[in-house]
C-alpha cells in the first residue's frame, strides 16, 4: 500500500472537542487520553504521534512524516519514536495490538471489532495490578487464543502445556488480560516458579486468592469478596511441583464452583476433567522466501525483525537470514527473542553463524526476567532436571538424531539392553506429554522429533557420557539398516513414494558417515552405508557431496578397504554420476574399477550393473560400439546366470546400441522382444537398473519407428511411454520418456509447440529429482525449439549451452537437434561462432563410427557448405545410403531436398520420381510432415519447386 500524509479530520476549535475510536476518546488539544471515560497516563510527544495516527483513519502514516510532524523539523534518531510508540501500546493496555507497525516504513491504528469495545469493569484494585502488564505485544497468538477461549468455554481447568520457552506464560496472561477487559473476570495471578517447596503450594494460591487458607470458609470469603461473577485464577509454571499443585487445584474446583483456573506447564497435571492445550513455536516461512512481505506474514519472522529493529536503530533485514535463524530457532519465542538482543553487536550473518554455540550466544535475557527465562540454558535446564534418571538417560541417547525417527529406531539405538517392546514407548510419551519431544501422527507410523535447541542440549550431555561410543556405534548400525531398506525400495518404488518413506533420514545418513570415518568411527559401517546411499545423492540432487564422500573414503582408506567394499562404492559413484549427472569420464573410471573387481570375485550382480553402466556411458558419449560391446557382454552374463530379467535388458540395451549405430531393422526387433518380454512378466524391482525397462524400450522404439518411416505409430508408442511413466511416478523413468521419446519423435517431425510441452515436463521432474543429464537434454531441445521458432538465442546463452553439453559428457551425434540448430543459425544469419565446436565434431569428422543419423548430419553439410551445385551428387548417395539402411524417413527429407535443389539442375523429374518410390514404403494413412510434404511435391512438382 502506497503510503501518504493522512487526509486530517475536521476538527472544532474547542480545546475540549474529542474524537473517539474503539472504547477511547482522545482529545488532542487538551493532550488527554480516556478509556471507557477514566483518563490514562501517556506523555505529550506520545498522544501527539497517536492523535497523527487516530487522524489517518487505517491508513499507514509514515516514520518520517511522524518526526517530522511531532518534532517540528528538529532532528532526531529514530529510537525516540520507537520509545514513543511503546509508551503508546503500555497505555493502551491489552488493545496494544491497535498499532501495527509496518516494517521499514512507518505504523498504522486499526480500530477492533464491537465486540472488543464492551465497557470495561471496574475490577478490585489489587487483582487488577496483580497482572503484569507486558512491555511488548504479544505477536502471532491470535489463533490460539481464539481456541484457547473456546476450550477455556467448556472446562473449568484449562492447563496450556509446551516446552520451555515457547511463551506460555506469555500467552496464558495476554489471555487473561482479554478476561478481565472484555468480560468482566476478576482474575488472580499464582506465579509457581519462585517457590521450590510443595508445602508452601497451597500458601501461594491462597495468597493470589488473597486469603489466609485454602479452607473452604476462606474460599468462599473470597468468593464474596470478589465484584466479578466469575473469579479466575491462574496457576502459572506447574512443572517443578505439579503433584502437589494438581491437589490444591483439585480441591479447590471442588469446593469453589465459581472458580475456573488456567495453569501452564510443560506436561498435563493429571487432573479429572482437566483440558490440555499444547502451545507450539511460532510459525516460519517457507525456507526459499525472499519477499519481506511475505515473512512478514509469519510471526516468528515479524517477531524477530521487531525485537532486533527496538535494538539496532538502522536495522536492514536481509530475509533469508532471518529466515534461517528463525529455521534453526524452531520458532521459539524465547530463542528468537534472546537472538535478536545479538543482532546489535553481531548483525543477522553473525547470529546465524554462532548458532551451532547457541547456549552461549543466546544469553541475552531480561535481568527482569525469571531465572529460567534469562538464558536458553537456563530454560532447557529447568525441564532437563525435572525428568527422572530413565527419561534422562533416553533424551540423551536419541540426541543423536537430527532427523524425525520412529519407536524401532529408538529401541535399536537408545534402548537395546531392555527387552520389554514397551519400555520405550512409555518413555517417548513421559518425553512428549513433558513437551520435550515432537510427537508427529501424520505418518503412517508415528515419528518423533526435537526441537533444534532442545537436541543440542541433550547432545552436550551425552558428550559427556560414557557409552557415547556404543550409542554411536548402534546409532550407525541403525542407520546402515534404514540405507538398506531405502536402496531395495529404489528399485521399486515410485519417485515420490520413495522420498516421503525415505528422505527424511538424510541428516541422520550424513551424521552416520561423519562419525564412522571421525577417528573414533567404524571405517566399514561407513563403508557400507556409503554403498547403499546412492538413491539419496541422485533424488536430494547432491552430486558433489556423493563425489566428494565417495572420493574421499577411496583415497583416505584405499589401504585397507577390503575389495568387495571398494567394488560397492565405485558401482554407488558409477550410478550416481551416470543419472545425475552424466556419461564423465569419473563415472566411466568408476564403473570399469568396480567391473573388474566383480568379475575378480564373482559379484554377478555388480557385474551386470557394471555392464550396464559402461553402455550407458559409451553410448551417452558417442562411443556406439563399444555400448553394443557391452550390451553383448551383459546378455552373455545374464544368460550364464539364468536371468531372464537382465536378458531382456540386454537385449533392450543391444537394440538401443543397434539404432544408435544406424541399424535400425535390428534395433526393432529387439526392442520389440524386449518390450513384449517386460508386458509379460513383471519384475520384483522395477527399477533395478535405475528406470523402468518397459517404458525405455517404448521411448528408444518410439525414434527407432519414426527413422523407419512409421511416423504415427512412433508417436503412438512415444505417448504410451509417457502416460506409463506418468503412472509409475518414477522421475528417471519419465524423464526418459519425455527426453528419447516425445520430445525427439516431435523433434524429428518439427512440431515445436510439442516440444515445448514436453521440454516443460521433462526440465521439471529433471531439476526437482536432480538428473543432471535429463536436464541438459532439456536444454539442447529448449533452445532447438526457440530456434525453430525463428527466435534469437543470445550468444551467451548458446556458449553455455555447449558448455554444459561438454561437460556432461554429452556427444552432440547422440541427437539430430544440433544440426537442426546450425541450419537454424545459417537461416536467419545468426551469429555461428558459439557452435563452432558442435558443427566441428557434425560436419568435419570422417573418421567416425557410423552413427544413427549420419545421411541427416550429411544432408545437413550439403546446406551448409554453401555450394549446392558442388554436391549434389552426394545428395544422391545419401540417398542411397538412407535406402539401405532402411532409414525412409532420413531418405524422405533428402529426397525433398532434390526435388527443390534439381528444379534448378534440369533433373527434377528424376527426383519426383525417386520421391514418389520412397512414399510408396509409408503407410497409406501416414500423417508424418515430411511426408505431407512429399506428397505435395510428387501432386504438383513445378509449383512445389517453385515454392521451395
Amino acid at each position: 500500500m502506497a503510503a501518504k500524509t493522512p487526509s486530517h479530520t475536521q476538527v472544532s476549535d474547542r480545546d475540549d472537542e474529542g474524537t473517539d475510536f474503539g472504547r477511547y476518546r482522545i482529545f488532542p488539544r487538551l493532550r488527554i487520553l480516556m478509556r471507557n471515560g477514566i483518563k490514562i497516563e501517556i506523555g505529550p510527544r506520545a498522544i501527539d504521534i497517536l492523535w497523527l495516527l487516530v487522524r489517518a483513519k487505517g491508513e499507514l502514516v509514515t516514520k518520517d512524516y511522524l518526526l517530522e510532524i511531532v518534532w517540528s523539523g528538529v532532528v532526531v534518531e529514530e529510537n525516540n519514536l520507537q520509545a514513543q510508540m511503546s509508551a503508546i501500546r503500555r497505555a493502551l493496555g491489552s488493545d496494544r495490538d491497535m498499532i501495527r507497525t509496518e516494517f521499514g516504513l512507518g505504523y498504522r491504528l486499526v480500530e477492533k471489532q464491537n465486540h472488543e469495545a464492551a465497557p470495561e469493569p471496574v475490577l478490585d484494585k489489587a487483582v487488577t495490578r496483580a497482572l503484569p502488564i507486558p512491555l511488548t505485544p504479544l505477536l502471532g497468538r491470535q489463533t490460539e487464543l481464539l481456541e484457547l477461549g473456546e476450550l477455556f468455554d467448556k472446562s473449568r481447568l484449562l492447563t496450556i502445556v509446551g516446552s520451555g520457552g515457547v511463551g506460555k506464560t506469555r500467552s496464558a496472561l495476554e489471555f487473561a488480560q482479554r478476561l478481565a477487559d472484555r468480560y468482566g473476570h476478576d482474575v488472580r495471578l499464582a506465579e509457581m516458579a519462585k517457590i521450590s517447596d510443595a508445602q508452601l503450594v497451597e500458601l501461594s494460591l491462597a495468597n493470589a486468592l488473597l486469603i489466609p487458607s485454602l479452607d473452604m470458609h476462606h474460599v468462599r470469603q473470597a468468593l464474596c469478596g470478589s465484584q466479578s461473577s466469575q473469579l479466575t485464577l491462574i496457576v502459572d509454571n506447574c512443572e517443578h511441583l505439579s503433584d502437589a499443585i494438581a491437589e490444591a487445584i483439585e480441591a479447590l474446583l471442588t469446593n469453589a464452583p465459581q472458580i475456573k483456573i488456567l495453569t501452564t506447564s510443560q506436561e498435563p497435571l493429571g487432573i479429572s476433567g482437566e483440558q490440555v492445550y499444547r502451545l507450539g513455536p511460532l510459525a516460519v516461512p517457507p525456507q526459499n522466501i525472499t519477499d519481506i512481505k511475505t515473512a512478514l506474514q509469519f510471526p516468528a519472522f515479524e517477531l524477530l525483525v521487531e525485537r532486533a529493529s527496538a535494538n539496532v536503530q538502522t536495522f536492514q533485514i536481509d530475509v533469508e537470514l532471518a529466515n534461517a535463524i528463525c529455521h534453526r530457532l524452531d520458532g521459539l519465542p524465547l530463542a528468537l527473542e534472546l537472538a535478536a538482543a545479538r543482532v546489535a553487536t553481531l548483525g543477522l550473518s553473525g547470529v546465524l553463524a554462532a548458532l551451532n554455540d547457541r547456549f552461549n550466544l543466546l544469553t541475552a535475557g531480561r535481568k527482569t526476567a525469571l531465572a529460567k527465562h534469562r538464558t536458553l540454558r537456563a530454560t532447557v535446564d529447568w525441564s532437563y532436571h525435572l525428568l527422572d534418571p530413565d527419561e534422562q538417560l533416553m533424551l540423551r541417547r536419541i540426541s543423536v538424531f537430527s532427523s524425525p525417527f520412529d519407536v524401532v529406531a529408538v529401541r535399536a539405538v537408545a534402548t537395546p539392553e531392555n527387552s520389554d517392546p514397551w519400555h520405550a514407548v512409555d518413555i517417548l510419551g513421559r518425553l512428549v506429554s513433558k513437551s520435550l519431544l515432537v510427537l508427529d501422527l501424520s505418518q503412517t507410523r508415528p515419528r518423533y522429533r526435537f526441537l533444534e535447541s532442545i537436541r543440542f542440549y541433550a547432545l552436550e550431555k551425552l558428550a559427556d557420557d560414557a557409552d557415547l561410543k556404543c550409542i554411536m556405534e548402534q546409532y550407525a548400525a541403525q542407520i546402515l539398516t534404514a540405507a538398506r531398506h531405502a536402496n531395495e525400495d529404489w528399485k521399486t518404488l515410485s519417485t515420490d513414494e520413495w522420498r516421503s518413506t525415505h528422505a527424511g533420514i538424510i541428516d541422520d545418513l550424513r551424521g552416520a558417515l561423519d562419525w564412522s570415518f571421525s577417528t573414533h568411527g567404524d571405517m566399514q559401517v561407513g563403508t557400507s552405508i556409503l554403498a547403499c546411499a546412492t538413491p539419496y545423492w541422485v533424488q536430494l540432487s547432491l552430486h558433489d557431496e556423493c563425489r566428494n564422500r565417495i572420493s574421499d573414503a577411496l583415497e583416505r582408506f584405499a589401504n585397507s578397504l577390503a575389495p568387495r567394499e571398494e567394488m560397492a562404492l565405485q558401482a554407488a559413484l558409477g550410478t550416481a554420476l551416470s543419472w545425475a549427472v552424466g556419461p564423465v569420464s569419473e563415472a566411466d573410471g568408476a564403473w570399469q574399477r568396480a567391473l573388474h573387481l566383480a568379475q575378480t570375485y564373482g559379484a554377478s550382480e555388480i557385474e551386470l550393473q557394471a555392464r550396464y553402466g559402461l553402455w550407458l556411458v559409451n553410448l551417452r558419449s558417442g562411443r556406439f560400439k563399444a555400448s553394443l560391446d557391452h550390451s553383448r557382454e551383459m546378455l552373455r552374463c545374464s544368460l550364464d546366470a539364468g536371468d531372464h530379467e537382465a536378458v531382456a535388458v540386454a537385449e533392450r540395451i543391444a537394440g538401443v546400441s543397434q539404432h544408435f549405430s544406424g541399424n535400425h531393422d535390428l534395433a526393432r526387433e529387439l526392442l520389440e522382444r524386449s518390450v513384449h518380454w517386460f508386458q509379460v512378466n513383471l519384475p520384483p524391482q522395477r527399477f533395478r537398473f535405475g528406470l523402468d525397462q518397459s517404458v525405455a524400450g517404448k521411448s528408444f522404439l518410439a525414434r527407432t519407428l519414426w527413422v523407419l518411416g512409421r511416423v504415427d505409430e512412433a508417436k503412438d508408442v512415444a505417448d504410451r511411454a509417457v502416460s506409463e511413466a506418468m503412472q509409475l511416478d518414477h522421475a528417471n523413468t519419465l524423464c526418459c520418456a519425455l527426453a528419447e521419446g516425445e520430445c525427439t519423435v516431435h523433434g524429428l517431425e518439427g512440431d515445436v509447440e510439442a516440444v515445448r510441452r514436453a521440454v516443460a515436463a521433462l526440465r521439471h521432474a529433471a531439476r526437482q529429482h536432480g538428473l543432471g543429464f535429463w536436464d541438459t537434454y532439456a536444454a539442447v531441445f529448449d533452445t532447438w525449439a526457440t530456434m525453430e521458432s525463428g527466435q534469437v538465442v543470445p550468444s551467451s546463452e548458446l556458449s553455455s549451452l555447449v558448455e554444459a553439453v561438454f561437460r556432461a559428457g554429452f556427444h552432440p551425434k547422440y541427437s539430430n537437434l544440433f544440426s537442426d540448430i546450425l541450419l537454424a543459425v545459417q537461416r536467419n544469419a545468426w551469429d555461428k561462432t558459439p557452435l563452432l565446436p558442435i558443427s566441428t565434431i557434425l560436419l568435419e569428422e570422417t573418421d567416425a563410427e557410423p552413427c544413427w543419423a549420419d545421411v541427416e548430419f550429411r544432408r545437413a553439410a550439403f546446406h551448409l557448405a554453401g555450394s549446392p551445385s558442388a554436391t549434389i551428387a552426394d545428395l544422391w548417395d545419401e540417398l542411397e545410403q538412407a535406402r539401405t539402411q532402411n532409414a525412409l524417413s532420413w531418405a524422405l527429407k533428402i529426397g525433398i531436398d532434390l526435388a527443390s535443389h534439381e528444379a534448378c539442375g534440369g533433373l527434377l523429374h528424376k527426383a519426383v520420381r525417386a520421391l514418389a518410390e520412397l512414399i510408396k514404403e509409408f503407410p497409406d494413412n501416414s500423417s508424418g510432415r515430411y511426408v505431407k510434404a512429399a506428397r505435395s511435391i510428387c501432386k504438383n512438382p513445378i509449383r512445389a519447386a517453385v515454392g521451395q
